[in-house]
């Protein structure tokens, strides 16, 4: 993939982004079990097996400012790439290889509440741990934020509101608190009702990233990641001119990236380990032999191979996306692509036409695009097809289907799997039993 060489942002403050986790991931992963506070009664289980707890840290285990802002960057790269993983499933990107009834539902988007594990790490069980996972992501920075309003870290700072870190882990929680809305119908956090829509959760992320990009000395990875942010859940919640001025803000080469590493299966990309290494997992049709406009050239931007492991039920090929090719291969968060394609779908026309080939170009895309004709609905079909593949696998995709649905009326869900089976209408997750039969005020 081609990098912009004027990605100044990123080159300067993401560096600084990610220092402690590729220096200390193991001491990250650690620290999220110290600090891990289970909302509902989720169980845990593996590394993350401790009893639930509605505090912060035990008193005879403190927990220092570098270990929690460790802790929580691993704790959300963790839950983002299993957000992608069952995401993608119940969405479009990705397909079932094998015959397991539980996965399947989510294939056919047909989930029951009992479906969703509430657990939390790498479990491969029955949906996984993403639920744990993003709840404990959430968690996490939370109680960070409020340690450090409590004054807990003296190097900080006064007021820790304009901190650094607190402006991190804000925009943290805006990350996971979107990936959430994204996937269920409803949610609620911290073990306690009420039960919040979607959209009160997307509003509640918009709060997180608000508070990130006012800190006074937030950064400018952080400002433009939350900027991102902000711009993609104004956009679902309707706020286009809101949206359009956050993603006017952003640099178009900025990039902020989740590392994954090699050093344990707790720290691999689970992306590469369903598609690559487990074979249970291919990309969906919708993903396949993609080709720019009618060139017959292969759209790079979703370059595939065929693994050669047979798939899991060994009755299908296997398609695989190279850019996710090693168990440390990293994911994007926050995109200046994204926020180009937000500004392109919410102005249209000729702005439109040329940011979809700015961003080709970026991506070494040499074919330029225009419509045919003045249908204003030709150009953001276009956009639509161009973010598709541009964001592949950057954990939006979920969201868009559903957006698409509500602001369009344009459904681009599967309405079969590749075996034949039919649909369910669901176009998102259910409450998980594990939320509603614990959390005492649902």
């Amino acid at each position: 993939m081609h990098r912009d060489s004027g990605r100044s942002v990123e080159a300067a403050a993401g560096r600084e982004l990610h220092r402690e986790v590729r220096m200390n991931r193991r001491w990250g992963v650690i620290a999220a079990v110290v600090l891990v506070v289970v909302a509902g009664g989720v169980g845990c289980s593996g590394l993350f097996e401790v009893d639930p707890n509605p505090h912060t840290v035990s008193s005879d285990h403190p927990i220092g400012l570098q270990e929690l802002m460790t802790g929580a960057t691993a704790t959300l790269y963790q839950s983002f790439d299993a957000k992608i993983v069952w995401g993608g499933l119940f969405g479009d990107e990705f397909v079932n290889s094998g015959t397991a009834p539980s996965i399947q539902n989510y294939d056919r988007r047909d989930v029951a509440p009992d479906q969703i594990g509430g657990g939390v790490g790498r479990g491969t069980g029955i949906g996984g741990s993403f639920y744990g996972n993003l709840q404990q992501a959430v968690v996490m920075s939370v109680e960070g934020r409020q340690r450090i309003r409590d004054g807990d870290f003296p190097e900080i700072s006064a007021p820790g509101t304009d901190s650094p870190e607190y402006a991190r882990l804000s925009m943290y929680t805006g990350f996971a608190r979107t990936w959430m809305g994204d996937l269920f119908c409803t949610a609620a956090f911290g073990g306690h009702g009420p039960e919040l829509t979607a959209a009160d959760v997307y509003a509640m992320a918009e709060g997180d990233f608000t508070e990130a990009i006012n800190a006074g000395n937030a950064g400018g990875a952080v400002t433009q990641a939350a900027l991102v942010g902000r711009a993609r859940v104004r956009l679902i919640l309707g706020q286009d001119q809101e949206a359009l001025a956050d993603a006017q803000a952003v640099d178009p080469g900025f990039e902020l990236t989740a590392t994954y590493s090699t050093n344990t299966v707790e720290e691999e990309n689970r992306v590469w380990y369903r598609v690559w290494e487990f074979s249970n997992w291919s990309v969906g049709p919708a993903f396949r032999n993609l080709t720019i406009d009618d060139t017959g050239t292969p759209d790079p931007r979703v370059d595939l191979a065929v693994n050669p492991k047979p798939a899991f039920d060994a009755s299908q090929d296997l398609y695989a996306p190279q850019k996710v090719r090693g168990a440390n291969s990293p994911l994007r968060i926050a995109t200046g692509d994204e926020a180009r394609y937000i500004i392109a779908e919410i102005q249209g026309g000729q702005t439109a036409v040329d940011i979809i080939n700015e961003v080709r170009s970026r991506h070494g895309i040499t074919t330029q695009w225009s419509p045919s004709g003045s249908d204003p609905n030709e150009i953001r079909d276009k956009v639509i097809d161009e973010r598709k593949r541009t964001l592949f696998l950057d954990g939006v995709r979920l969201g868009d289907l559903r957006r698409f649905i509500d602001k369009y009326s344009l459904d681009f869900f599967p309405t079969s799997t590749p075996q034949g089976f039919p649909m369910g209408d669901e176009t998102c997750l259910p409450l998980p039993d594990v939320e509603r039969n614990n959390n005492p005020d649902i």
